[in-house]
């Protein structure tokens, strides 16, 4: 069972990593003349801040 939840781990923190180094965004805005303003939602960045959180409090298990 460790070799799933390694796996799950894994594959979560490779997640937030690319959210971070691709800055993805779930919202996007108008600003007119077509441009647009990308921009994370409450609630899509309190989603990453509590997986991040949980990743660094496992993350000892694993290593």
């Amino acid at each position: 069972m460790k070799d799933e939840y390694l796996t799950l781990f894994e594959a979560a923190r490779d997640l937030i990593t690319y959210i971070d180094k691709e800055h993805v965004f779930d919202k996007a805005g108008d600003m007119g003349c077509g441009g647009f303003d990308t921009y994370q939602s409450d609630a899509f960045y309190d989603l990453i801040a509590e997986a991040r959180k949980a990743l660094s409090e496992v993350e000892v298990t694993f290593e």
